[in-house]
């Protein structure tokens, strides 16, 4: 097969590397069923691009359906934030979280944020971030008198308030770095800081790093699949919470790297502290997978009625047996 003799076909080329190597390259528009401008392709498209919160506009589409390697590279991982925050539901008022089972996350740094967040779940399984402390150059002893309620003044004059919920979380669940011997807390290396937390009265349980695209993907794709009825919220009063998920963005890089990088969904590992904090939680309560329609359950009310409404459709006589 030669690129002259298949030049004709839409969404297939060939082509030689400059190493010699004979590429071809398919696009879903060589599938007459599937290409744009016909009825049939243009239905396919429409309901594949359902599954990316832009359509086709969507850079994960733009790269994986369109072959555009580089489409990620330097946008945005909540490209729709900005309408987002402002539509009243996912950003909301603070409010004291009466019947709510409490939980809190922590991301630890010194020369870098420390972020503590306290985590609200209803009888609906709706969660909500309640509130925040997100500082840097902070002890660990400070931030430990943070968590348990205490209002706490460094030496350098700067003021925090005390979580408002303090010993009402189920758990606090942390960065694992906090875990390792040597992790440097003040001037120097020290006991690991859990331990440190731990003298101070702050019990804290191991999270998980990375898994940015997945977490990313859960808020998509389940907790703001519909923005005006959203499964995750965030209150107000957790400003720096809210300015990560508005500045977060993939790595940017060129379409020819973007080709042969094996992770080419890395984020800027810049302001994210927020960020994780919120994903070692969220990995404790991924989304759970949707009971199959109950149409779709062989023997429910709802099957044997799609079964008797398609034999109806077909112009037959309505009947229970199996297989009609």
């Amino acid at each position: 097969m030669t690129p002259q003799n298949n030049a004709n076909i839409p969404g297939f080329s060939t082509r030689i590397t400059s190493g010699g190597i004979a590429v071809r390259r398919f696009h879903y528009s060589a599938d007459s069923r599937k290409r744009p401008g016909t009825s049939e392709g243009d239905a396919w498209v429409s309901e594949e691009a359902r599954a990316y919160p832009m359509g086709t506009d969507d850079p994960r589409w733009q790269k994986e359906m369109e072959i555009k390697y580089g489409a990620l590279g330097g946008s945005f991982l909540f490209p729709r934030w900005e309408i987002w925050k402002s539509n009243g539901q996912i950003i909301i008022p603070p409010f004291e979280p009466v019947g709510y089972r409490l939980y809190a996350s922590y991301d630890h740094g010194y020369n870098s944020p420390s972020c503590f967040l306290v985590h609200g779940m209803n009888n609906d399984g709706v969660i909500t971030t309640l509130w925040e402390f997100y500082a840097d150059h902070v002890p660990a002893h400070a931030i430990a008198e943070i968590i348990k309620g205490n209002n706490t003044r460094l030496q350098d004059g700067r003021f925090y308030a005390g979580n408002p919920y303090a010993h009402r979380e189920s758990f606090i669940i942390a960065d694992p770095s906090i875990w390792a011997e040597d992790n440097p807390q003040h001037n120097g290396p020290n006991k690991s800081t859990a331990q440190i937390f731990r003298d101070c009265g702050v019990s804290m349980i191991e999270g998980e790093r990375g898994a940015d695209v997945t977490v990313a993907e859960w808020l998509h794709g389940h907790f703001w699949k519909d923005p005006k009825q959203p499964l995750y919220r965030i209150t107000s009063n957790c400003e720096k919470l809210i300015w990560e998920l508005g500045k977060l963005r993939h790595k940017e890089w060129s379409a020819q790297v973007a080709m042969n990088r094996s992770k080419p969904e890395e984020l800027v590992d810049k302001d994210n502290h927020a960020w994780d904090a919120l994903k070692y939680f969220l990995r404790r309560f991924p989304p759970k997978p949707k009971l199959k329609a109950a149409e779709h359950m062989p023997n429910s009310f709802a099957w044997w009625r799609k079964s008797v409404q398609r034999q109806v459709d077909a112009g037959r006589r309505p009947s229970f047996k199996v297989g009609y």
